[in-house]
């Protein structure tokens, strides 16, 4: 039987729920808030350069771009093809994972800043919490440097443990939020950060 463009499916991997991301080239091509939030779209659902481009604001060229680095990277893929009213066929485009964690030993010295610059602002929405219940302690800029370098590995280490299972289908963010609280809660047993929260 031959399948008509109309109905042309292309077979995607299932994704999994997480990578730990080692190579330091590719780390450094998530070092980009259009790429990463790119990333962050398709891991909802697949979508269209067309859908990306509308949904960020910028060109169709740009969109197109970014989603070759990230093709050529591994990142993404294509789940399925339609076409539209005239024949033109449309790529959907997918995330082979819901979340990409990077390792933090293999982050190229001139991404280490971004990275820790992402971690810093996590950290800062978290404690503030903490803060308005009156359950933290001072904390200076440098230390919330540390607390972000740290944060990066317990990330890794927490990570680990999804990098075999499947993605469930769902908000992919719920998968981030619970490695990051299981994160936290690790960071939190460790006597040198545990001393900055109250009891």
């Amino acid at each position: 039987m031959l399948l008509s463009p109309k109905n042309m499916r292309r077979e995607v991997k299932r994704r999994k729920a997480v990578v730990i991301v080692k190579n330091p080239e590719v780390i450094r091509l998530l070092a980009d808030f259009t790429r990463t939030e790119i990333l962050r779209l398709l891991s909802r659902k697949s979508m269209t350069e067309t859908q990306l481009s509308k949904e960020l604001g910028i060109t169709k060229a740009a969109v197109g771009y970014h989603l070759h680095l990230l093709m050529k990277a591994g990142l993404i893929d294509i789940s399925r093809t339609e076409a539209e009213k005239h024949g033109i066929l449309q790529k959907y485009y997918t995330t082979v994972a819901s979340l990409f964690i990077v390792d933090p030993e293999k982050i190229p010295e001139d991404a280490k800043r971004y990275f820790l610059q992402v971690q810093i602002e996590h950290l800062m929405g978290i404690l503030s919490v903490f803060k308005l219940r009156h359950q933290l302690l001072q904390i200076s800029s440098e230390k919330l440097e540390e607390l972000a370098k740290v944060m990066l590995e317990q990330l890794k280490i927490v990570g680990q443990r999804y990098i075999d299972q499947e993605a469930e289908t769902g908000d992919s963010e719920s998968l981030e939020i619970k490695i990051y609280a299981e994160a936290l809660a690790r960071l939190t047993k460790q006597r040198e950060w545990r001393n900055i929260f109250k009891r």
